[in-house]
């Protein structure tokens, strides 16, 4: 996972300047999918019992198991341009393409959900 230098710091703006977000680490999942692949969504909150946490740059980040089996390839990054009223996060998932459309449908590409 790579996490760039503008995420970590508005990560670490955020954290050191929101008093509410103390116990809190950042968190990554995927949030949908459709035909054009995984949608993300990113946020604060309290790590759960089967989270795996990362660490990127010093900075921990929190994954379910499915987002973490479906990102293994990750690139973090913040993007803020005023000019156009546009900011935020941008999680871009190198191998995101292999999972477009019914990729499902090929077992070798799910996790195995047996538990052991």
């Amino acid at each position: 996972m790579e996490i760039t230098e503008a995420a970590q710091a508005q990560i670490q703006l955020i954290q050191q300047n929101d008093y509410t977000l103390s116990g809190m680490s950042f968190r990554i999942k995927i949030g949908g999918k459709g035909c054009g692949g995984f949608t993300y969504e990113t946020g604060f909150s309290e790590p759960l019992s089967d989270d795996i946490k990362l660490q990127a740059q010093g900075t921990t980040i929190l994954m379910d198991p499915f987002t973490a089996f479906y990102t293994q390839k990750l690139k973090l990054d913040y993007q803020l341009k005023p000019e156009i009223n546009d900011e935020g996060f941008i999680v871009e998932n190198f191998a995101g393409d292999r999972y477009k459309g019914k990729f499902f449908k090929d077992t070798t590409m799910v996790p195995n959900l047996e538990k052991r």
